[in-house]
């Protein structure tokens, strides 16, 4: 037990060319599936919950390696191999394809106590529906570990709060097992801090088959609330949790070692060294209460908390301005990946204070748009080994005063100190990705960091403001689709007495029928009316779709129509809608207004 090992699965094509059963060739798609015994954590491979390949030819091979340990003596070490195809997956029918049962052992003595020290120190596994904090119900489940599970099926919005008490702080690993009916997606968040969401695979099966995923939180020492909420997708009845970790790897800031530039020395005086957890709240570890010199300075301060992320953030009336800053654990120099703020003085950006030399300074931009002093400007390291969490960008306003979409007059936003891919919103919706965003728009924008395995919290908001006497753009509407255009051709014209909304008429050239009458549904309104639609009122520019049927006069709900699979009866009417054109009983146009 602890002892990481690997399992092989190796697939080949086999040659089925002189079988006359298969005249066609085989269709070399497969998807594999391995079901883990209670106990194991899977830690590493490129075998991830199932993976799926093609082969193209006889004697074509593909090995998949799953990596992992058993963190509890499991009752039986049994793994399962289950193959399927595509189709089989989504509907989970796997065929059994054999078994591997390994015997796990407790060490003792010195053995034992040298495989702990080698492997992770802490685990420890928790029962949902033994938790207090859930609003889901618990369900039984001869399948599921304690015979128990909480949540239920066609519900995703159910939570499980997990109290989780460690030993250190640091980095861990959370294992969740649980069934779904479809890809669930999921929030996680620890004592109430910054969510990450994650996208579940789809496990298959509601009360059979479970899947165990497993994905890193940084956790204080002591007792912490997890939650794990769904917030969308399909169901997640969560079975239990297993927590495994080495606690506190990340190192111990201790002391930095910087080189201001050769001027405004009284501007080093008030910075901050910080230190960060999850990315997006800093925690000062130490003040600087002095001057620079223009050579190396040294500081060494007193912490014990250990951090993922670490920065120098300058004082109020800094703008950066080193030529070099290194961070240190003891004697240890830190290594990991820098960040740093922007935008900065051209060819004076933030990655020259922590490229090793000092032949080249950093300096934030201090004069026009986009000028900023104070800690917006700062440099740092996400250090190797440690970080688990994406750190949230700051965004700043680097081009343009304010907007107006008609003249096409635009902002520059740029995002800075992220890790990750950045992703834009604005006024809350999706308004596009990457390092600069420029815009035509007015609203709030805030941005936001992910790299795969974690996503940030969103930044501070950064209003643009619309320039003054800025005219709307017309708005012209547009037929986005329509079918059967002889039954109902939409036109839509401005309302004179209405600014703002407009006027559909209908111009088919369908006549109706005799003993019918048009019923048209006009978003959620349903008109009936012997003639066809004339300036009918649309109040908004919000895009809007109208059906057309002709249907028998008096028809109080088109419930009665069409008939059952078991035939009309008093109650239905095979006749309640008329047939207008060939294989068409209506028509349907959907409109956008741009």
């Amino acid at each position: 037990m602890g002892e990481e090992f690997s399992i092989d699965i190796q697939c080949t094509m086999r040659d089925f060319s002189d079988i006359r059963l298969f005249p066609e060739a085989l269709n070399g798609e497969f998807v594999l599936k391995v079901v883990f015994p209670d106990g194991f954590v899977q830690t590493g491979g490129n075998y991830y919950h199932s993976v799926s390949g093609k082969l193209l030819r006889p004697g074509e091979r593909v090995t998949y390696r799953l990596t992992g340990k058993f963190v509890s003596k499991p009752s039986s070490g049994k793994f399962m191999l289950l193959r399927g195809t595509k189709h089989s997956a989504e509907i989970d029918r796997f065929l059994y394809r054999g078994k591997l049962v390994i015997a796990v052992d407790e060490p003792e003595g010195a053995d034992k106590f040298s495989r702990q020290t080698a492997t992770q120190a802490f685990s420890q596994c928790l029962e949902a529906e033994l938790m207090s904090g859930a609003n889901g119900p618990i369900t039984s489940d001869p399948n599921a570990s304690n015979g128990q599970t909480r949540g239920a099926e066609n519900q995703y919005n159910h939570f499980v709060d997990y109290t989780v008490n460690v030993p250190s702080a640091g980095p861990y690993q959370i294992t969740l097992r649980y069934y779904s009916s479809a890809a669930p997606i999921v929030s996680v968040t620890v004592n109430g801090g910054n969510a990450q969401s994650i996208s579940l695979p789809n496990s298959g099966s509601w009360n059979i088959a479970y899947t165990d995923y497993t994905f890193a939180v940084s956790l204080n020492a002591g007792a912490s609330t997890l939650k794990i909420a769904g917030t969308g997708g399909g169901s997640c009845r969560q079975d239990k949790i297993c927590v495994t970790g080495e606690g506190q790897i990340c190192p111990v800031l201790s002391k930095v070692r910087l080189h201001w530039r050769t001027a405004d020395f009284n501007r080093l005086n008030g910075a901050k060294i910080q230190g960060s957890n999850d990315g997006s709240i800093w925690t000062d570890i130490y003040t600087i209460g002095v001057n620079a010199t223009g050579s190396w300075q040294e500081f060494t301060f007193p912490n014990a908390t250990a951090y993922q992320h670490v920065r120098y953030a300058a004082s109020p009336a800094g703008y950066g301005e080193l030529r070099e800053i290194e961070f240190y654990s003891g004697a240890t120099k830190l290594s990991g990946t820098p960040f740093g703020s922007d935008p900065n003085v051209a060819a004076m950006g933030w990655q020259y204070a922590i490229d090793g030399a000092v032949t080249a300074s950093w300096h934030g931009q201090y004069v026009g748009i986009g000028a900023h002093a104070g800690p917006s400007n700062f440099v740092g390291l996400s250090i190797t080994g440690c970080a688990t969490t994406c750190i949230t960008p700051a965004i700043v306003q680097t081009a343009g005063t304010n907007v107006c979409p008609a003249t096409n007059q635009q902002v520059t936003l740029t995002a800075s100190g992220y890790s990750g891919n950045v992703s834009w919103l604005l006024n809350g919706s999706a308004a596009g990705s990457g390092t600069t965003l420029t815009t035509v728009n007015a609203g709030t924008f805030t941005a936001f960091s992910s790299n795969g395995t974690c996503t940030s919290a969103q930044s501070q908001v950064l209003t643009v403001v619309q320039a003054a006497n800025c005219a709307p753009p017309a708005l012209v509407p547009r037929i986005s689709s329509s079918g059967f255009p002889e039954i109902l051709t939409l036109s839509i014209v401005a309302d004179p007495a209405n600014p703002g909304s407009w006027l559909l008429s209908d111009i088919g050239t369908v006549s109706l029928p005799a003993g019918y009458e048009w019923s048209y549904f006009i978003g959620s309104k349903w008109l009936k009316t012997g003639a066809n639609l004339t300036n009918e009122p649309w109040q908004s520019s919000s895009p809007g779709r109208v059906v057309k049927m002709a249907t028998k006069i008096g028809l109080d709900t088109l419930n009665r129509w069409p008939c059952p699979p078991e035939g009309c009866n008093y109650y239905y009417q095979n006749d309640a809608v008329a047939q207008l054109a060939p294989g068409a009983r209506g028509g349907l146009t959907t409109f956008i207004f741009n």
